[in-house]
């Protein structure tokens, strides 16, 4: 439901290799082959993938955590564990290229990068310009204050903050005009609730959580609000997913395939947990367009 600069890239190596075609040793050796490049002896799941650099997954990567992160050479959260498994059963290796939020679906829809991740959610606009993947993570709007305000007509008077990039801060705007601010950084944006700068941040149950625990702000709380028609994002689900060019419909096919065998084989449901997710929250879902 977002819209997330440099060029800078950094080689990660693909984690996940136990459950690929991958894995060079047993399940003993899960350590030592989740930080092993892909080896000629890999099978792929879909041979012939076409990639922007031919044996890599190049992934347009900023911080937005517990979706998505980096540290040193490898990229890290919820999202980026899922794509680390997915480069793994193709026998790629992930390579994240770093950038400001609001470059992410540009350097994807330009041929830049290959994918993206970061909780970005299926829009009718971004169906428009790059090819959306199957559901990943099920997400929802939440209002976070020391107030416990939960609706969205108890935003309405407040100093408010959100996102640059969540689809819902266009619906916000023509509610609360100037009295929304939006932030580049989520850093940024609990920074000021907690100095009183804003009363709510709008945002989702995970960030949330991750973003208070390197920022406590005593007595918030986290309340998801009522449906309101002014604001489609209450109305229906947020669902991640990991886009694609929309010249490169294999690579999209490939992805929703691993995304359906990670799934079965209960290792989705594994990585988010370890996230802070619901392991419900990347059940098999129908896709919806905000």
């Amino acid at each position: 439901m977002k819209m997330r600069k440099g060029r800078i890239s950094v080689v990660f190596l693909a984690a996940g290799l136990a459950i690929s075609g991958c894995s060079t040793g047993s399940s003993t050796d899960a350590d030592a082959a989740s930080s092993a490049p892909a080896t000629s002896e890999c099978v792929p799941a879909h041979p012939g993938l076409t990639t922007v650099t031919e044996g890599q997954l190049t992934i347009a990567a900023y911080e937005y955590a517990p979706f998505s992160g980096i540290d040193g050479d490898k990229v890290t959260g919820a999202e980026g564990e899922i794509l680390n498994a997915i480069a793994a059963l193709e026998c790629l290796t992930a390579v994240a290229q770093p950038g400001a939020a609001a470059a992410m679906i540009p350097a994807v829809e330009t041929g830049r990068a290959d994918t993206t991740f970061g909780s970005w959610y299926r829009t009718a606009d971004r169906a428009k310009i790059v090819i959306l993947s199957d559901p990943v993570i099920i997400d929802q709007l939440t209002l976070i204050s020391v107030e416990g305000v939960d609706s969205i007509a108890g935003l309405e008077g407040k100093k408010v903050g959100s996102t640059l990039g969540f689809l819902w801060n266009e619906d916000l705007e023509k509610i609360l005009g100037d009295d929304l601010a939006l932030y580049e950084t989520t850093q940024a944006l609990y920074a000021d609730l907690a100095s009183g700068r804003i009363s709510v941040v709008v945002d989702t149950f995970p960030s949330g959580t991750a973003a208070l625990k390197n920022t406590p702000i005593e007595g918030a709380q986290f309340k998801v609000p009522a449906p309101d028609e002014r604001v489609v994002a209450t109305t229906l689900p947020g669902q991640t997913n990991f886009p694609v060019s929309l010249s490169n419909p294999d690579l999209g096919k490939a992805i929703n395939d691993n995304l359906e065998t990670l799934r079965n084989s209960g290792e989705l449901a594994k990585i988010v947990e370890k996230w802070g997710f619901s392991p419900s929250s990347v059940d098999k879902t129908e896709p919806n367009l905000l």
